[in-house]
């Protein structure tokens, strides 16, 4: 998700675990503690473009950073507030646990994939049920941090029950947006079927800023389709559109290693396309805004991944 997401999450968290005791420094400090998963990036200028599609939500991103991150940053706040107060190391730390914890899992429900297994597996986790920008799920988080520091001083009950109410709406956002994705693959698939399209692999998602526009990316061994559908649409009817995954120009990149690292990436969701000298590697999952870039480029092979921005040469 994104990081305001992310912090006004953390914030959430940190409040509901150590508001009482620290006040507006358990908002601040659970905000950072949700932001911490996403400065990988710092390191993105000491790896290549290929490389860094798995060091960004690598192991910052996985289940066991945040058992050793919380500690050392819990004592690291226990040093800096030193004065006599209500939150001790071990509070602390848990304000920082629950942070930490939290990124990556909610991360997994979107399309980018989260490998919440590192050390041990770099499987990454991608339910995709939310975009990776959905007002539906952050409001709730940010309109209630808001109200907490307004009502804090004269009213802390209410403060507290208006954090639980922005949990509890957010939660269930994200509880809903499982049950639209199980029901809109059903409209997808019956619309394969009825139209006789056979594919050996499938996902759904949905659109920017929204929970309601959906698309769906299938695939077989020659062909991806690519279809749209509202939950707001009366008929059921999904029209795809059908692009050669010309899969046969793969034999003309020398970097094998940097071609399963592409697959992986891609989870095999791509289209290559060569434009006079110049080979195209699209990765689909991010439905066909991404396909067919206008732009001209003097090196032998290119890959383009989310955007014709992103180009990484083997």
């Amino acid at each position: 998700m994104d990081s305001i997401t992310q912090f006004v999450l953390g914030a959430a968290l940190g409040e509901l675990v150590a508001g009482k005791k620290a006040g507006n420094k358990a908002l601040f400090w659970g905000g950072v503690a949700g932001t911490i998963p996403d400065l990988d990036i710092v390191f993105s200028p000491l790896f290549t473009e290929l490389e860094n599609l798995s060091v960004h939500r690598g192991f910052s991103h996985s289940l066991v950073f945040g058992f050793l991150a919380a500690p050392v940053f819990g004592w690291l706040l226990s040093k800096m507030y030193r004065k006599p107060s209500a939150m001790v190391v071990k509070d602390w730390v848990k304000l920082f646990f629950w942070g930490i914890f939290t990124h990556p899992l909610l991360d997994a429900f979107t399309l980018y994939g989260t490998q919440l297994f590192l050390p041990f597996s770099n499987y990454r986790v991608a339910l995709n049920t939310i975009s990776i920008v959905d007002p539906g799920y952050t409001l709730p988080l940010l309109l209630s941090m808001i109200l907490v520091m307004v009502f804090r001083r004269r009213k802390p009950d209410l403060s507290f029950a208006i954090n639980k109410a922005g949990l509890v709406l957010s939660t269930g956002y994200l509880i809903l947006t499982i049950f639209n994705k199980w029901y809109v693959e059903r409209i997808f698939s019956a619309a394969l079927n009825e139209q006789r399209i056979t594919v050996d692999n499938s996902l759904s998602n949905p659109v920017l800023f929204s929970n309601l526009l959906w698309y769906c990316v299938a695939r077989n061994d020659s062909t991806c389709f690519i279809g749209y559908y509202s939950l707001l649409q009366k008929s059921k009817t999904v029209r795809f559109e059908s692009y050669q995954r010309n899969t046969y120009l793969m034999h003309v990149i020398k970097d094998k290693e940097g071609l399963e690292k592409l697959k992986w990436f891609s989870k095999n969701f791509y289209v290559a396309e060569m434009k006079n000298d110049t080979l195209c590697f699209y990765d689909v999952r991010f439905g066909k805004t991404d396909l067919f870039s206008k732009e001209d480029n003097e090196k032998t092979f290119v890959f383009i991944l989310k955007s014709p921005s992103r180009r990484i040469t083997p």
